[in-house]
């Protein structure tokens, strides 16, 4: 009996002893080796108690640690129905005349806090790396990414995030989102992209992401994108307006949502889960409240009638330079400002619904220096140049315009081998054909002073986009003003 007994209880403590030996391994394998940013942690800290993951991941720049395996899990409330599908297209459904989705909503498959949901504007927890495509995602989510810019050289000579030195080429080049839009409604009054961003960090790297549809770069989705900063990694929902000038892209039936670095070479990883489309949405049902002020940088006197503006919400500041803006979509909220002869700005507010915010702008008086132009060519590949004027209605350069000619002359003889476009682009005042024509003779004049003063035609294109090409609402005075311009963009 006593040898029984000791056979058992030595049989107790060998289980035992391998349970916590499995229990270590299980928690080596999903343990971190320190807290997240201070950042990270207090952006929501109930949710990262709350967080079905367990530990955060290390910091960005660690060495990759392994991963936990996505799964399924059960949906919060919240979620719209179909939320696992890859994709989706409603007609007619509660949310919008049309939603168009690709990816599902799953947080790469790691799920959701319990009474989460992303629509709220909450950022998620702290999540493991998606440092391999994710078998089964729609093309171009549930994936790590890193801009086509970045070579190896700069993966062993640069600071890089933990999606960069986890993944590898092929499988981490940036590859389109395509989105089924098929036929669309009759009438179009607003449409939004919605896009769930996972862990770009251009503040903290100098990454500067391009953001185009089929082919046509969205200027004013570019803007607040390079503004995140989602060390973590962290995801977050924003939501932009697309400007009607583009609303043609959607009939092309399917539209390509295309992310890419291609100039800076900042190891910069990144990662999408799921983007969806609302052609005229019916309301949204969690938003915020912004304040705001506009001022001069300079004398930092306000600055009256200054169009703001966040999703489909717009309006001006008055005398005092103020304004505010409600009923706007939660998240990480958008906030533009421009005023006539000054250069816009945006700022990106992270607004859980139910918030208030407050943005305050001030504005910088546009120049155009040799130093201007070569800092922005550098960082996007192509500069707007707005102190080029024309006759009304005319492609006849008038006499203020040298000093800025002069500079893209400089520009261009700086890098004699290269080839450039010059485009033209006019606002919305018009009708298309007649702007088409017009922005084409204004770049042509342009490209012809060019030439006049020793840059080889060679290595000049000329080029008109007419009202097809904006960067701000044309339904303000100060947006039709960013809108005409002279584009100069460095081809090669």
């Amino acid at each position: 009996m006593m040898r029984t007994r000791l056979i058992a209880g030595t049989v107790i403590v060998v289980a035992l002893a391998l349970a916590v030996i499995g229990i270590r391994l299980w928690a080596s394998n999903h343990a971190t080796a320190q807290e997240p940013p201070a950042s990270v942690a207090s952006a929501s800290p109930a949710l990262a108690e709350s967080s079905p993951l367990g530990s955060p991941m290390p910091s960005e720049t660690a060495s990759p640690m392994p991963t936990a395996e996505p799964t399924i899990p059960t949906p919060p409330p919240g979620l719209p129905a179909g939320w696992a599908d890859e994709t989706e297209r409603t007609v007619g459904g509660p949310e919008a005349d049309l939603v168009v989705r690709t990816g599902a909503i799953d947080n790469f498959g790691f799920g959701w806090p319990r009474h989460f949901t992303p629509f709220s504007g909450a950022s998620t927890p702290v999540h493991p790396w998606v440092c391999t495509p994710r078998p089964g995602a729609a093309p171009g989510t549930d994936r790590s990414m890193l801009g086509t810019g970045v070579t190896q050289a700069d993966l062993q000579s640069r600071p890089a995030d933990g999606y960069s030195r986890c993944s590898s080429r092929p499988d981490n080049l940036p590859q389109a989102i395509p989105l089924a839009v098929g036929a669309l409604p009759s009438k179009i009054h607003q449409v939004f992209f919605q896009m769930f961003l996972d862990d770009f960090q251009p503040t903290v790297f100098h990454s500067h992401f391009q953001v185009s549809l089929n082919g046509t770069r969205i200027p004013s989705f570019e803007q607040p994108i390079n503004q995140l900063d989602q060390t973590g990694p962290i995801g977050k929902l924003v939501t932009l307006r697309l400007l009607p000038e583009y609303w043609p892209i959607l009939r092309a039936g399917t539209v390509n949502l295309y992310i890419d670095d291609p100039t800076t070479g900042a190891p910069d990883g990144y990662a999408i889960n799921f983007v969806r489309i609302l052609v005229n949405p019916h309301g949204f049902r969690y938003t915020v409240t912004i304040s705001c002020t506009v001022v001069d940088a300079s004398t930092h006197k306000p600055i009256a009638g200054a169009a703001v503006s966040a999703a489909q919400v717009t309006t001006s500041s008055d005398a005092g330079g103020r304004c505010a803006l409600r009923g706007v979509p939660a998240g990480l909220v958008s906030v533009g400002a421009s005023a006539i002869g000054y250069d816009s700005q945006v700022q990106l507010l992270d607004l859980p619904a139910g918030n208030h915010g407050v943005a305050n702008f001030a504005l910088r008086r546009h120049t155009e220096t040799i130093a201007d132009l070569k800092r922005e060519i550098q960082r996007n590949g192509s500069v707007a140049i707005y102190d080029i004027h024309f006759d009304t209605a005319s492609a006849k350069l008038r006499p203020d315009s040298l000093r800025s000619l002069e500079t893209i002359a400089q520009l261009i003889k700086s890098s004699p081998s290269s080839h450039w476009i010059i485009a033209g682009n006019t606002d919305n005042q018009g009708g298309a054909a007649y702007n088409l024509a017009l922005s084409v003779a204004r770049a042509n004049s342009v490209v012809k002073w060019l030439t006049e003063h020793g840059i080889a035609a060679s290595h000049l294109t000329a080029k008109g986009y007419g009202l097809t090409r904006p960067v701000a609402d044309n339904a303000t005075a100060s947006g039709r003003a960013l809108n005409r311009r002279v584009d100069v963009s460095l081809v090669k």
